[in-house]
């Protein structure tokens, strides 16, 4: 059965190089531990399809991704994650072994595409296998480090920007294109991720705290957490999570939201505005809320991936107003959130459950991988990387 989809390579950036000048020993343990950073981030909607060696091929069916900007989120993601390990690992070890020395040298590259693919037995194994999945394993072999002097990137296929209708987004990105010999000219759009890595790093937090709300609210979608987050954050989605007839953003930022995009909600004849101040993708964002008299405050959104699905919080801030105001704020807001939220909540519940309905069925191969296995692949990778 032929299905369409998204399919990624996430591949170690250095790792032959760095394998032939390293101890072998040292290399295995650190091989092993940023494999597992990206097993752990492959996680519903996409699939991990085969381990191969210093790279993880996932995928997920089409119609799992609503929105471009979810589906780059869920990339940088996984980017941070893996620099952040390897920065704590280069900060925390004393070893001065050229394994150890040489971890600065790794890093993380992804290639991602929109195609067909079937899915075919192999005795005992299942494996993606057409076209498609041919060329996003030839894309491997490039020459984007040497034109582009990016050492750490994501490079998305023409076909992947069409399916997402996210034109708007690869208008940033670096337009590229290489020719392969047996698929011919492929067009790419070289995202940097290196500069994503230091932007995030860097920034300021804005955050509502449990211990520091006057009201919260949490419930459980049984849906996938990149699905959740587009209904949290991307009009029109957005509307049923805050009961909204109809909801505007302006002040995007190279087309994506993010601090500094204000949402218009009407409500009827009356206008929420939110300004977002605090923006983690995939995580948290929290907004500051002006409507109509009611006292200005910063609310605070925040999703995590759960065993049944993905928890949602909303945590309400304090006004920056008088006691006897943020006295009267706290128990209007008590008394909203109870008495709208679980309305919300039903109507966000029957929104999500239609849309997990229409997201193409059919087979999946997909397998779970424990600390032995991703061991003993670190193992065998050494074995093929190595010079002889």
């Amino acid at each position: 059965m032929t299905q369409f989809g998204f399919l990624i390579i996430s591949d170690i950036t250095g790792y032959s190089a760095y394998l032939n000048e390293s101890e072998l020993e040292h290399a295995r343990d650190s091989l092993t531990d940023l494999i597992k950073i990206l097993i752990d981030h492959t996680r519903s909607p996409l699939l991990l399809s085969k381990l191969e060696g210093d790279a993880v091929f996932s995928y997920a069916p089409a119609g799992n991704f609503l929105t471009g900007q979810t589906f780059l989120e869920t990339i940088e993601v996984t980017y941070t994650a893996f620099r952040k390990a390897l920065d704590l690992m280069v900060l925390n070890t004393s070893c001065t072994c050229n394994a150890c020395r040489n971890l600065p040298n790794l890093d993380l590259k992804f290639f991602a595409h929109y195609g067909e693919y079937s899915i075919q037995d192999f005795g005992d194994i299942q494996e993606l296998v057409g076209p498609d999945v041919n060329l996003v394993h030839r894309l491997v072999k490039n020459a984007i480090v040497e034109t582009t002097g990016l050492k750490a990137y994501a490079a998305y296929t023409q076909a992947l920007i069409d399916a997402l209708k996210m034109d708007d987004l690869a208008d940033h990105l670096l337009s590229y294109s290489e020719s392969f010999a047996d698929v011919g000219q492929v067009r790419l759009y070289i995202q940097d991720l290196h500069g994503i890595w230091e932007d995030r790093k860097e920034s300021l937090r804005v955050v509502v705290e449990p211990d520091e709300a006057i009201a919260s609210y949490e419930f459980v979608l049984p849906a996938p957490l990149p699905l959740v987050w587009e209904y949290v954050t991307q009009p029109p989605y957005r509307n049923y999570f805050f009961g909204a007839d109809s909801q505007k953003i302006s002040g995007k930022s190279e087309g994506r939201v993010g601090p500094g995009s204000v949402y218009v909600c009407a409500h009827g004849e009356q206008e929420s505005i939110h300004t977002l101040l605090d923006y983690v993708p995939l995580e948290t964002y929290t907004y500051r809320s002006v409507s109509g008299s009611i006292p200005v405050n910063n609310n605070t959104v925040k999703v995590s991936a759960v065993e049944n699905g993905t928890k949602i919080q909303t945590y309400y801030g304090k006004p920056n107003r008088s006691w006897m105001v943020r006295t009267i704020f706290k128990l209007m807001s008590r008394f909203m959130s109870r008495r709208n939220m679980p309305k919300l909540e039903t109507l966000l519940r029957e929104e999500i459950a239609k849309t997990m309905a229409e997201i193409e069925s059919g087979p999946i191969a997909s397998f779970e991988l424990g600390a032995d296995s991703v061991a003993a692949a670190a193992k065998e990778s050494l074995k093929e990387n190595v010079k002889a």
